[in-house]
């Protein structure tokens, strides 16, 4: 019976558990929207259409390992998963519903990795952070089917890998022991495992990863101020888009504005990776946009800003001369289509027209 009992407990979860866990995978929901900002921009910066963004990973990890750090119970992670991924979708991921399941699965890899080493201490928190950040690239595959190369696929699974074991479990694991040094509450197992201390040995952080980590806290939370106040659109906002920039006439506006423009093109998506065989979309000619802002004298380029991040950039006197560029309106989104251009140029979420 006392054994029942005990392995009830171990698996219910208090009130505070549950406040912990909805605090942590909201605030984890809100800044993954700017990790995918962080990926996006790596991915421009490596001149592939993804792939780069998995050295940034682990940071998405990283609140699970919290969670499963502070409430150890089995099953903390996985609720976690499940309300993070609700939070970035609504808060605006490129991946729509799919970021949910993604976020669930990385959730539960990393409870049933702590499950089976039932340890609570650097190297678990490395290992479950490493293989949970690697099951979001085989996820993907499977939702998304990119036609990728396996050895390519392997290559960036192995980056997520190295950036979970890194961001999540190391940095977790930093973050896990100043927050249980300042003891502003207790956690289910007493103290943090360092890997053999024994029970109840106060265990002292050296000033150096205290200083790292620190320092690692306050450069990612000043990018996200930034992005969210300079970057970021809230999809609730609605399609929108903005024309900025060497212009005469800034343009705040929604494709309705042009609808007596709009037209159909067929056009193929043929991408380094993925490919989208020849089919009709009907939007409005993106010539039509920018001379209706009218850009100066001297501009020379155009470029197309969506709201994670990411950046193309056309010549344009091309643009001003090319009935195969759309921007058309998918769902809540809207989108570039550029035909003459490989699919590295069709750019989802567009929200900024840049003039230079």
């Amino acid at each position: 019976m006392e054994e029942q009992t005990k392995s009830r407990s171990r698996y219910n979860m208090s009130n505070r558990d549950l406040l912990i866990i909805a605090i942590l995978s909201g605030i984890g929901g809100v800044m993954s929207t700017y990790v995918g900002y962080l990926g996006n921009l790596l991915n421009r910066v490596f001149g592939v259409p993804f792939g780069a963004g998995q050295f940034v990973s682990g940071l998405h990890i990283f609140w699970f390992i919290l969670v499963a750090g502070l409430v150890r119970r089995p099953g903390a992670a996985t609720a976690a998963g499940l309300l993070k991924g609700v939070i970035e979708m609504l808060t605006g991921s490129t991946h729509g519903l799919a970021i949910i399941l993604v976020s669930l699965t990385q959730g539960l890899v990393v409870d049933v990795v702590l499950l089976v080493t039932r340890r609570y201490n650097l190297g678990s928190y490395m290992l479950a952070g490493g293989v949970a950040a690697a099951s979001n690239v085989f996820v993907f595959q499977l939702l998304y089917f990119s036609g990728a190369p396996i050895t390519y696929i392997l290559f960036i699974a192995l980056i997520a890998l190295v950036s979970g074991v890194l961001l999540a479990g190391s940095f977790g694991y930093s973050v896990l022991e100043i927050v249980l040094q300042a003891r502003p509450f207790r956690i289910s197992g007493g103290e943090i495992d360092g890997g053999g201390a024994a029970a109840g040995e106060k265990k002292t952080t050296p000033n150096i990863s205290i200083i790292i980590t620190a320092f690692l806290m306050v450069v990612l939370s000043a990018g996200a101020v930034y992005y969210f106040a300079a970057v970021f659109d809230p999809p609730w906002a609605g399609p929108r888009c903005q024309v900025e920039g060497a212009v005469e006439n800034r343009l705040t506006f929604q494709l309705s504005h042009f609808e007596q423009h709009e037209t159909t093109i067929t056009a193929e998506l043929r991408g380094q990776i993925s490919h989208v065989p020849p089919r009709e979309y009907t939007g409005v000619p993106l010539r039509v946009i920018v001379e209706e802002a009218s850009p100066l004298e001297g501009a020379t380029r155009l470029e197309v800003i969506a709201t994670d991040g990411y950046m193309v950039e056309f010549d344009i006197q091309r643009v001003l001369n090319d009935d195969q560029m759309l921007l058309i309106r998918e769902g809540d989104m809207l989108r570039l289509i550029a035909g003459n251009y490989d699919g590295g140029y069709w750019v989802k979420l567009v929200n900024r027209l840049v003039v230079e």
